[in-house]
């Protein structure tokens, strides 16, 4: 291999792996106001993306169509990202990076408030209790739990 090779291959071996994490982190899952079984954001974030047909709840996988919608963003992002690691470092990485997160915890979060029926809509009997058929969204708790992370791997 030429030393020009080796040289490229060094500095892209350099360059640090990341992982872009989207959920509900246990840390902060803890409900102002919990149901009488106690129940995390993080534990209901996971019973609505998967649904329980225990409990005849429709999954609404929001988690799900973030990622996807992530997965549309990444090809612009990592060419971003990468130009910023060349010109400033691993600082210009994190930023853009980080940018991604914030447009993935949004995105989250505009489908749960859109009420726009990409969700499938709530059962007769909530929605009379509710008041209305907005599926996921009463206080806006689970909404705004809803993080992204940047983990360095």
């Amino acid at each position: 291999m030429s030393d020009i090779g080796e040289g490229l291959r060094k500095y892209l071996a350099s360059i640090p792996e990341y992982q872009i994490q989207i959920g509900v982190f246990s840390t902060k899952t803890k409900r102002k106001t919990t149901y009488s079984v106690g129940i995390t954001n993080a534990e209901l974030m996971f019973i609505h993306e998967n649904g329980s047909p225990l409990h005849h709840l429709p999954a609404r996988p929001v988690l799900k169509m973030t990622i996807e919608y992530g997965n549309t963003l990444i090809k612009s992002v990592m060419q971003k990202a990468l130009k910023a690691y060349v010109e400033v470092g691993e600082q210009g990485l994190e930023k853009e990076l980080n940018k991604m997160c914030v447009r993935m915890e949004n995105y989250a979060r505009e489908i749960i408030y859109s009420n726009d029926g990409r969700l499938a809509p709530n059962a007769p009997s909530v929605a009379a209790r509710k008041k209305g058929n907005h599926p996921l969204f009463d206080t806006g708790q689970l909404a705004r739990s809803i993080t992204c992370k940047l983990v360095r791997v």
